[in-house]
C-alpha cells in the first residue's frame, strides 16, 4: 500500500509539472497567435501555363542542337509578340467603341434635359429640329465608324485564327477564361481551413463568369465541424456562379469526401480512395481502474445530457444510448448532405462507412471521371490561363516549435468526450 501511495504522489508531481509546462506553452501559443493575426501570411500566385512551358523548354534544350533551339525560341518569341499586338489592338478597339457609346448616351441625356427645361416656342422648336438633325448626322457618322471598327476587329480575329490556336483568343472573342487551382491537405482538425478561406476570398474578388476553381483535396477525414466549414468554403465558389472541380489524387475519405461532394465535378485517380460516409467516436474510460484503487471521480453536470460519456467517471447505459443517437443523427446529416449535392448517388448503398478506389467509385457515382489533377490542369492550359493560388505563412524556427506545441495541445484535447470524427 505504501508503494502505491508513493506512486500516486509521483504521478501527482509529474502531472503538476506537465500542467505547468502546458500553461506556459499555451501562453506562448496565444502570444504567437496574436502576432500571426497581425501578419497572417501572404498570397502566392504562380501561372501553371508558365510552369509547363518551362518544362517543355528544358526538354527541348536537351533534345535539340543549340542552333535548332535558338531558331525554335525565335519563332515562339515572334508568335508571342504577334499575339500580344493583336490583343492590344483588340483591347484598344473595344475601348474606342465603349467611349463612343458613352459619348452618344451623354449627348442623348443632354438633349432630353434641354427638351424638358426649354419653353416650347417657335424659335425653340426650330432650334430643336436643327439640333436633332445634327445629332442624327453625328449618330450616323458614329455608326459608320463603329461598322468600320467592327470590320477591323473581325479582320484581326481572322488574322489571329490564321496564326494558330495559341495566337487566337477564345471562341466568343472575349478574354481567355481563368482556372484557379487550390490544394487542401487535411489533418484531424482540418486546420488548413483558414488557409482555404484566404485563398477563396482572394479568388472571389477577381473571378468572373466562365472562370473555374479546381481544388485538389487530400484527407482521411477528421472532426465534423472543421470539415463542415471547409465544405462551406467550397460551397461559396458554387454560389458565386463558378464551376467547381474537386480532384482526388490519393484520398478523400469521410470529411474529405464531404468536401468533394460539393463540387460540380469530382475527378479521381484510378487508385484514389474515396467514400467512407460514416461517423465514429472513440472515448477511453479508466473508471474501473480508478475504482480498483479506491479513487473516486465526481462528474457534476447541469442538464440531463450535458455529459453522456466521460473518461474518468462511470458511464451509464442511458448515456451510451444518447451518445449513439447523436452519432446516428450526425450520420443522417452526412447522408442528406451527399444526397443534396450528388443526387445520382444511392446513399443507402454507399453510406456504410466503406471506402472505394477510384475505378470502383465511378461505378457508384461517387466520382465523375478517372483522371489525375495534373492531366486535368494540362488540358485546361490549352484554352485557359491556369493559376495556382496558395496562402503561405512563413514561420520562424521558434514559431514552428510553438505550432507543434499547439498541435500537441489539440491532440490532448481530442481525448475529451463528446467529440465525433469522420476518419
Amino acid at each position: 500500500m505504501t508503494y502505491f501511495y508513493e506512486y500516486l504522489v509521483f504521478l501527482a508531481e509529474v502531472a503538476t509539472v506537465v500542467i505547468g509546462i502546458l500553461i506556459v506553452l499555451s501562453a506562448a501559443v496565444s502570444i504567437s497567435g496574436r502576432r500571426r493575426h497581425e501578419s497572417p501570411g501572404v498570397l502566392e500566385v504562380s501561372r501553371y501555363n508558365d510552369y509547363l512551358d518551362n518544362l517543355r523548354h528544358g526538354l527541348e534544350q536537351a533534345m535539340l542542337t543549340p542552333g535548332q533551339y535558338r531558331r525554335q525560341t525565335r519563332r515562339e518569341a515572334k508568335a508571342q509578340a504577334k499575339k500580344a499586338k493583336q490583343e492590344a489592338k483588340r483591347t484598344a478597339q473595344e475601348a474606342k467603341l465603349a467611349a463612343k457609346q458613352e459619348q452618344a448616351q451623354e449627348a442623348a441625356g443632354e438633349r432630353d434635359s434641354a427638351e424638358a427645361e426649354a419653353p416650347a416656342d417657335d424659335s425653340t422648336v426650330a432650334a430643336e429640329r436643327e439640333a436633332g438633325d445634327a445629332v442624327q448626322t453625328g449618330e450616323a457618322a458614329g455608326a459608320g465608324e463603329a461598322v468600320a471598327d467592327a470590320k477591323a476587329a473581325a479582320s484581326a480575329s481572322e488574322g489571329a485564327a490564321a496564326a494558330g490556336p495559341d495566337a487566337a483568343g477564345p471562341a466568343d472573342g472575349g478574354r481567355r477564361h481563368r482556372v484557379y487551382a487550390l490544394a487542401f491537405e487535411g489533418d484531424m482538425d482540418a486546420s488548413k481551413v483558414s488557409f482555404l478561406r484566404h485563398e477563396i476570398n482572394a479568388i472571389l474578388t477577381k473571378a468572373e463568369e466562365g472562370d473555374e476553381v479546381v481544388a485538389r483535396v487530400k484527407s482521411f477525414g477528421g472532426r465534423v465541424h472543421g470539415y463542415g466549414l471547409a465544405a462551406s468554403q467550397l460551397q461559396r465558389v458554387r454560389e458565386h456562379g463558378l464551376n467547381l472541380v474537386v480532384a482526388v489524387d490519393q484520398v478523400a475519405a469521410s470529411g474529405g469526401y464531404l468536401m468533394a461532394a460539393v463540387a460540380n465535378q469530382v475527378i479521381a485517380a484510378p487508385f484514389a480512395l474515396v467514400g467512407s460516409i460514416g461517423v465514429v467516436a472513440e472515448i477511453p474510460n479508466i473508471h474501473r481502474l480508478l475504482k480498483k484503487h479506491d479513487v473516486d471521480v465526481e462528474v457534476v453536470t447541469a442538464g440531463r445530457y450535458k455529459r453522456t460519456l466521460t473518461v474518468l467517471g462511470e458511464n451509464t447505459e442511458e448515456g451510451r444510448r444518447k451518445f449513439t443517437e447523436e452519432l446516428e443523427d450526425l450520420h443522417a446529416l452526412f447522408q442528406e448532405f451527399v444526397t443534396d449535392k450528388r443526387p445520382g448517388v444511392d446513399v443507402q448503398k454507399v453510406a456504410t462507412g466503406e471506402a472505394w478506389y477510384g475505378q470502383r467509385a465511378i461505378e457508384l457515382n461517387l466520382v465523375d471521371a478517372i483522371m489525375t489533377s495534373d492531366e486535368y490542369l494540362m488540358r485546361r492550359c490549352q484554352d485557359a490561363d491556369v493559376f495556382e493560388v496558395r496562402w503561405v505563412e512563413h514561420k520562424k524556427p521558434w514559431e514552428r516549435v510553438l505550432a507543434q506545441a499547439e498541435t500537441g495541445l489539440k491532440r490532448l484535447a481530442a481525448w475529451l468526450p463528446g467529440r465525433a470524427d469522420q476518419p
